[in-house]
């Protein structure tokens, strides 16, 4: 009888520390889903528009569990798969050393709901996509793409959209570079091509692809070569892709900031005809890793490349959002309460209180002034995005003309000017207009760019593809160890690392041209990881000695 009492006892102690263990490890990965983007025609070009009502789809995502028959096998490996810089032999390993870079790195998928000259149309113009890119980059895991072509005034759900193409982008995770580093949000895309420090398992549903287009066939007409639209559709998904956007655009009509970018806010919008509109806002989340590579162009001509000046947009205090603005409530519109009222009000207390604001108010300056925005390559290069003077468009995440345009929807030069004749760059297939859609892909190369390195992609978009963490062509895998963010993670992080590098390791030839080192940040131990051993060896103690009083009995 004592032995029975004894055994329970121990039993029911064993369970109660797995429990406590489990709450701490058994969290949900930090993903969401942006929304899509439009492509509209107008004239020979398609404009991409950002759509204005914005707000996050959430997107599932766990650990990875290894399919094991045994239940209690299986348990603990998913518990030790939470466990950061394991000792075990398969633990940090470089995966990408392992793999061999993939001849045919996209997996398509068509569906075609229209008359089938328009279908083959879209299929032979995919055929040399594969082509082009695995000539500029090296892809490791494929990338799952579906086109849909079909009549957007026959269908339900599009039928009040004259966009020349829709495009859903894939779901992001937050991730972080280095223990102590800064949390940034990735593209599933690239994701899958990196090392993490836990194997990721996607929802079922939400892994059938990770970039989905549909194609509007009123839109085609007589053109035949959409190479070039695909590709550039492809580069969004691939992470050419912005999530910031004014407060003003993820709260409409709340009477919020109007003249301030800020990070993107997890608020989703429950409609409801009878009650009201309700919002569910939650919490900001970090911006992507394509926007921490903003360089104001302005300041950096100004100072001639003074290293003392600090070019890039983003700092500390503006990405100190995600803990410093921590209000979490559900609001109606119109406002039905007082406790709603004043959540918005605690909302845009704390925002006019955060540190970054004017940061944030800067960056809106800068995206509604020309020849003000860049991105920093790793190389040094200095691409300059798309901006249009007193208006705010959301344009960069496009390659800016080499010539200046008043508007998005006015641009003198190019009313004036044969399209064949404007002066094109080399970053041609990223501009924010689709052009010379009667040319085929290797006319346009001819035409505009005939020395590009990589074809369709010009060397600026191929180094802002591996800044943010692709590997180009023929050269070492990205290595880094990435960790993944849990969702209960994103308030307590240890922010210790510098974001960006000294200025100490930067070398400025002149305002237009920067050089900067590739500095990899050491990596330090941090409280949760020293927490996830003890409490692993914890647990390691006790069932030792659960069995060991077994044995004694």
């Amino acid at each position: 009888m004592k032995f029975f009492i004894r055994a329970r006892v121990l039993l029911s102690w064993l369970f109660f520390s797995v429990f406590m263990i489990s709450k701490v490890y058994n969290q949900s990965i930090l993903g969401f889903k942006p929304l899509d983007v439009a492509h509209y025609y107008n004239g020979n070009c398609s404009n991409l528009n950002n759509i204005k009502n914005y707000h996050i789809i959430n997107f599932n995502a766990s650990v990875k569990v290894e399919n094991n028959s045994s239940l209690l096998s299986s348990f603990f490996t998913s518990l030790k798969k939470y466990i950061i810089n394991q000792n075990d032999e398969t633990a940090g390993m470089n995966v990408n050393q392992s793999k061999v870079p993939l001849e045919q790195p996209f997996e398509v998928e068509y569906q075609c709901l229209s008359d089938e000259i328009y279908c083959n149309r879209i299929k032979t113009s995919f055929e040399k996509i594969p082509g082009y890119f695995t000539r500029a980059l090296d892809i490791y895991t494929p990338i799952k793409i579906r086109l849909n072509i079909f009549s957007f005034s026959n269908s339900q759900t599009r039928n009040t959209n004259d966009a020349l193409a829709i495009t859903s982008p894939p779901p992001y995770l937050v991730l972080k570079d280095s223990i102590n580093g800064w949390p940034f949000s990735y593209p599933l895309t690239l994701i899958k091509q990196l090392n993490t420090n836990v194997e990721i398992q996607y929802s079922p549903s939400e892994d059938d692809c990770d970039i989905e287009i549909d194609i509007n066939t009123d839109q085609m007409g007589n053109y035949e070569y959409f190479t070039g639209m695909l590709a550039h559709e492809i580069l969004h998904g691939m992470g050419i892709y912005y999530l910031i956007q004014p407060l003003s655009s993820m709260l409409p009509d709340f009477g919020v900031s109007t003249d301030i970018v800020v990070p993107p806010l997890d608020v989703t919008k429950n409609e409801n005809p009878q009650q009201g509109d309700e919002f569910e806002i939650k919490y900001f989340l970090p911006p992507s890793i394509y926007e921490k590579n903003f360089v104001d162009l302005k300041k950096i001509i100004k100072y001639d490349g003074n290293p003392s000046e600090n070019y890039h947009f983003f700092n500390e205090d503006y990405y100190r959002i995600i803990k410093d603005v921590l209000v979490s409530c559900n609001i109606h519109h119109p406002i039905q309460t007082e406790i709603e009222n004043q959540c918005l009000q605690q909302l845009n207390t704390d925002i006019n209180n955060w540190k970054g604001y004017p940061v944030a108010h800067n960056f809106y300056q800068a995206s509604i002034s020309q020849n003000s925005v860049g991105f920093l390559t790793q190389e040094g290069e200095i691409i300059k995005l798309q901006t249009y003077e007193n208006e705010y468009t959301g344009d960069f995440f496009h390659i800016s003309t080499p010539y200046d345009c008043e508007s998005k929807v006015k641009c003198t030069i190019e009313e004036k000017t044969d399209q064949h004749k404007l002066p094109y760059g080399p970053d041609f297939v990223m501009y924010s207009k689709y052009y010379l859609l009667d040319l085929t892909a290797e006319e346009k190369i001819a035409l505009c760019s005939p020395n590009n390195n990589y074809g369709l992609l010009g060397d600026g978009i191929v180094h802002m593809l591996t800044t943010m963490g692709w590997t180009e062509k023929g050269h070492p895998p990205n290595d880094k160890l990435y960790y993944v963010i849990m969702e209960d993670e994103l308030k307590t992080l240890n922010l210790v690392d510098s974001i960006y590098p000294s200025n100490d390791h930067i070398n400025f030839t002149n305002g237009n041209n920067i050089n900067v080192e590739s500095i990899h940040l050491p990596s330090s131990s941090s409280s949760n990881f020293i927490l996830q051993n003890f409490l692993w060896t914890f647990l390691s103690i006790q069932i030792f000695f659960t069995f060991f009083v077994f044995l004694i009995y």
